[in-house]
């Protein structure tokens, strides 16, 4: 049986529990938290979060919503994005942690 992760989302701070096969939008929205999104198919890019810490899979997106550039600086789609382990992210432009 999946347990549930944790997403600490920064700029609300509070962490919220990601059931199994939900995304990291579709968790926050269900706490009833503004998170800011507008179509939840991965094409708009609107729901743009920095990962700071952990591990996401992501479900198939526009790649126009999400560059290569983007995603290599550590960029995710909320909507498109299942957590593998637990995570920290912001909206803001908070850089992620040093690489040790």
């Amino acid at each position: 049986i999946a347990m549930p992760v944790s997403v600490e989302i920064r700029d609300f701070c509070l962490a919220i529990e990601v059931p199994d096969g939900d995304s990291i939008l579709e968790a926050a929205l269900d706490e009833g938290l503004d998170y800011p999104f507008f179509c939840k198919g991965g094409t708009c890019g609107q729901c743009k979060t920095r990962l700071l810490d952990g591990r996401v899979a992501l479900r198939p997106y526009a790649h126009f919503a999400l560059t290569d550039e983007e995603r290599t600086a550590g960029l995710i789609l909320a909507c498109r994005a299942e957590p593998l382990t637990d995570c920290v992210v912001t909206l803001g432009d908070e850089a992620p942690p040093p690489k040790v």
